[in-house]
């Protein structure tokens, strides 16, 4: 019986060395991830659903620089201007800045545009899915997304939408750090701001 007991305390023993063990790491790793900034974009927390239908959270590009905007699939004519657009501004950055830098299209449209049809999207304008991520969300965090980003919206009767057509630079961390307003712009703003990232 006594053999037990001090086998007993052995173990609780060991035990809480290897939690104070693991507690000892879990610091150390919050000590070296500084925390996010409060004006991160990141902040918001919404939830998307990919193309592929995929869940990931809005800082699944937290990390990389990104290029941010949204859109709408059955879009004729803004949009796949808009896709031109960062795909031009991609095709003049050194390869490597190219690698590093992801894009994260958001719908305006939740409702309509399913996963299927995003992925249409994706197919037809040759969209490079390992970097480009076209997703949607809730209404609510589509408004609080469009608001952040500065871009304004409105369904017409049609079915079609109004919306402004906006391409924000954001860091690492998620801070914004360059916009175009407008298609067909001069992209120098975000190529120069992409260039001095670290």
């Amino acid at each position: 019986m006594k053999k037990i007991f001090l086998l007993c305390i052995c173990l609780l023993s060991c035990e809480g060395k290897n939690l104070s063990a693991v507690t000892a790491v879990e610091d150390e790793k919050s000590a070296q991830t500084p925390a996010r900034p409060g004006d991160s974009i990141y902040n918001l927390e919404a939830k998307l659903e990919t193309h592929s239908g995929e869940k990931v959270d809005l800082d699944l590009y937290e990390g990389h620089p990104t290029l941010v905007s949204m859109f709408y699939a059955n879009c004729p004519m803004a949009c796949p201007t808009l896709i031109r657009d960062v795909k031009s501004m991609e095709a003049k950055l050194p390869r490597e800045r190219r690698q590093d830098l992801r894009v994260l299209l958001v719908s305006l449209d939740p409702e309509r545009d399913t996963p299927e049809l995003m992925t249409t999207v994706t197919q037809k304008h040759g969209i490079d899915t390992s970097r480009w991520t076209l997703s949607r969300t809730d209404e609510a965090k589509v408004r609080e997304i469009s608001g952040v980003l500065g871009i304004s919206y409105r369904m017409l009767n049609d079915g079609e939408m109004n919306h402004s057509s906006i391409v924000t630079l954001v860091d690492r961390r998620g801070r914004i750090v360059a916009q175009v307003e407008g298609l067909g712009q001069d992209p120098e703003p975000i190529l120069a701001k992409l260039m001095t990232l670290e």
